[in-house]
């Protein structure tokens, strides 16, 4: 089973951007949309999360996906209000019970306790 691996880089950058680890998670796993990077070879996995784009580069190695940054902008077309997405708590219930479901799933199948 691929494995989806963090890198320091990422987690220094998830805490300099005031990211939350579970919406960079829900990005590389269920992401709305890919694209390719122009610059690196990696590609981005965007999601949107409470109104936000929330984009993660992730790079194939071997079978495993190596997550190297991540960052939040506001949807294109979107107003430029500069708030931060985590100002926006009011995730869709279901979107939120789904998804933990999902990891709940996973710890299961691959028998991981954390």
């Amino acid at each position: 089973m691929a494995k989806v691996i963090w890198t320091n880089h990422l987690y220094e950058r998830i805490k300099q951007r005031g990211l939350d680890p579970s919406w960079v998670d829900s990005a590389v796993r269920f992401p709305d949309r890919i694209e390719r990077s122009s610059t690196t070879d990696s590609n981005k996995h965007i999601k949107i999360v409470n109104g936000y784009e929330i984009v993660a580069a992730v790079k194939r190695q071997g079978g495993d996906w190596v997550i190297t940054s991540a960052w939040w902008k506001e949807p294109y077309g979107a107003r430029n209000t500069h708030s931060h997405p985590s100002h926006h708590k009011n995730q869709f219930f279901l979107e939120r019970w789904i998804y933990q479901g999902v990891l709940w799933l996973e710890k299961l199948i691959t028998g991981k306790k954390n």
